[in-house]
């Protein structure tokens, strides 16, 4: 059975949505995580009588720089893979603005039932980071690809 272009491209294109989605929740999951380790940080080192002093906001900019990094390394990376299958930079563009903003709006709708919850602006920071990770490997040059090592027979 030999399968067309086009619906190769199809299924390449959903698996990355729903694979950005799902590493969307876990990088929420770690996000919290790590909010709450960095809050167990300064509850050791500052004593728990003392450890409210530092606001909540600083611990909530920790989770939100985490979500942000991860994305946009996910988002590169993801990219990076699909760049190889033969997908046109204006496909490929449109398909990280999709997945950015469906990230976004999936990690905003998780966070807001979390201690993230309390900013309508938590998946901003999610949505731009998978814009600037996803367009980065939409326009690098084939051998600018820093993980030469992940492209399989599948992607050439």
């Amino acid at each position: 059975m030999t399968r067309s272009r086009q619906d190769l491209l199809l299924y390449s294109l959903a698996a990355y949505l729903a694979f950005s989605s799902f590493l969307t929740v876990l990088l929420l999951l770690g996000s919290l995580a790590g909010m709450k380790f960095i809050f167990l940080l300064a509850r050791v080192s500052l004593g728990p009588a003392k450890v409210y002093w530092l606001k909540p906001l600083m611990y909530d900019s920790a989770g939100f720089a985490l979500a942000s990094a991860g994305m946009a390394v996910l988002q590169y990376y993801l990219v990076s893979l699909l760049h190889f299958s033969g997908v046109g930079r204006a496909a490929l563009s449109a398909a990280v603005f999709f997945a950015a903003v469906l990230c976004g709006l999936f990690f905003w709708r998780g966070a807001f039932y979390s201690s993230l919850g309390a900013y309508g602006f938590s998946g901003l920071s999610v949505t731009l980071s998978a814009l600037l990770g996803g367009l980065a490997a939409v326009f690098q040059c084939p051998g600018d690809n820093p993980w030469p090592f992940t492209i399989f027979s599948y992607f050439r």
